[in-house]
């Protein structure tokens, strides 16, 4: 009967970035192909050198400075005792030798064994256990993507692991479990990358290396899942923090409630940016909604109180700041209304508002010349005819009714004003 995934529980043991370091060959500093008395005589050896020392070697490839400890050497040599657990290891250690009996092509053990070296070497110098410069990481990160994505697509390890198993001739593994440790192995590879992310500048440098990997079948949509978690829980560390600036807010703490959301909320939220690539969009868009709507509250909230209490100059500074963040932050759906908050404290506080400047047209002299001229010649030609005494007459009496249509119009224009402000 074939051993089900799930009965694998060395993936979950080795997960994360010391996965090879846990292996049990590296541990012990046995070939993947050792097995009976081979294996009896290298723990004696062991054992005998643990009796009067208290570190072990190891592999010379990958072993720590100092070795392993005597608790770590016994359990590593009860573990090649169950082959469920010591299949998970040999595919991802060493294999050496081409010749072991296989029916692998004759590059198959090498391409493995440049994947587990290129993934172990590039995981020492990301843990700090090798002084590998940052600058010369990528390109082991993309071999180490493109020999693992590699291998896993056209089945060459598949028929390995199947030869393994009958070399073995456990009962407790047959052939049909090839399929199920094949199915656990990508996301045991890609298992480190959580730990990577925990710093900032690094997660935002290994955001392309990820995007590599899920660029190969075997890793596709993978991260999302493996991110996940990580989401989950900065989203209620958020949402947490929210709360407790909503409650500062309402206490009328507002410096408090202020420090709370520049300090820890938007930090927390920014520090979700690089895992954007890898998380579903409502999760991401929630969570840029709370911020933004806790942010945007605070701001309002001060403004109100500007209104009786002129605010001082770092008070104004801070509904700024949170205002303006809000509308950084906020998603699409919510990016109207927050856009029209920001502008319009900003106008309170400024004066200034966010409306185009008044366009000044130059005088129409050549206008203004040509009415005076045409208004000159008709008077000159009406005192002519009629006199100078009736003209004038007339001409009052028209500037007197001109002036009482001119202010009608002037006095139902501010009512119309009037109207729109109340609206």
């Amino acid at each position: 009967m074939t051993t089900p995934v799930r009965e694998f529980d060395r993936f979950e043991e080795l997960a994360g970035t010391q996965l090879y370091r846990r292996n049990v060959f590296a541990v012990t500093g046995l070939p993947t192909r050792a097995s009976g008395p081979a294996v009896r005589r290298h723990r004696q050896k062991a054992e005998a050198r643990l009796a009067v020392e208290d570190r072990w070697p190891g592999a010379p490839d990958l072993a720590p400075a100092g070795g392993y400890g005597k608790d770590e050497v016994r359990a590593s040599f009860e573990g090649l005792q169950d082959p469920r657990r010591r299949m998970v290891d040999e595919l991802l250690w060493l294999w050496d030798t081409p010749d072991s009996g296989c029916d692998c092509a004759p590059d198959v053990h090498e391409r493995h064994d440049t994947a587990v070296l290129l993934h172990a070497r590039v995981l020492e110098a990301e843990t700090g256990r090798s002084p590998l410069p940052v600058e010369q990481r990528a390109p082991l990160w993309e071999g180490a993507a493109s020999a693992w994505g590699r291998l896993l697509a056209d089945g060459a390890l598949r028929r390995h692991v199947r030869h393994r198993i009958r070399a073995l001739g456990d009962p407790r593994l047959d052939e049909g479990a090839a399929d199920d440790l094949l199915a656990g192995l990508p996301r045991l590879l890609v298992s480190p990358f959580p730990q990577l992310f925990a710093d900032r500048a690094d997660a935002t440098r290994l955001t392309p290396v990820c995007s590599a990997w899920a660029g190969f079948p075997p890793f596709a949509g993978l991260f999302s899942e493996l991110f996940e978690g990580a989401v989950e829980e900065a989203y209620e560390k958020i949402h947490g923090d929210l709360l407790t600036a909503e409650r500062e807010r309402e206490a009328a703490h507002y410096r408090e409630a202020f420090l709370l959301l520049r300090d820890h909320v938007v930090p927390a939220f920014e520090d979700m940016a690089p895992l954007r690539a890898f998380v579903s969009d409502w999760r991401y868009d929630e969570t840029a909604h709370i911020v933004a709507v806790g942010l945007n509250n605070l701001a309002v909230e001060l403004l109100g109180v500007s209104v009786h209490r002129p605010p001082s100059a770092s008070r104004r500074e801070e509904m700024l700041w949170l205002a303006e963040k809000a509308y950084e932050i906020g998603p699409d759906r919510d990016s109207d209304g927050l856009k029209e908050n920001w502008e319009f404290i900003y106008d309170h506080l400024t004066g200034t508002g966010r409306r185009p400047a008044r366009v000044r047209r130059p005088f129409p002299w050549f206008w203004f010349l040509l009415v005076l001229a045409v208004i000159g010649g008709s008077l000159s030609a009406l005192i002519e005819i009629y006199g100078i005494v009736p003209v004038l007459i007339v001409g009052l009496g028209g500037i007197g009714v001109l002036g009482y249509f001119v202010q009608m119009v002037v006095s139902f224009a501010d009512a119309a004003r009037s109207v729109r402000r109340r609206k």
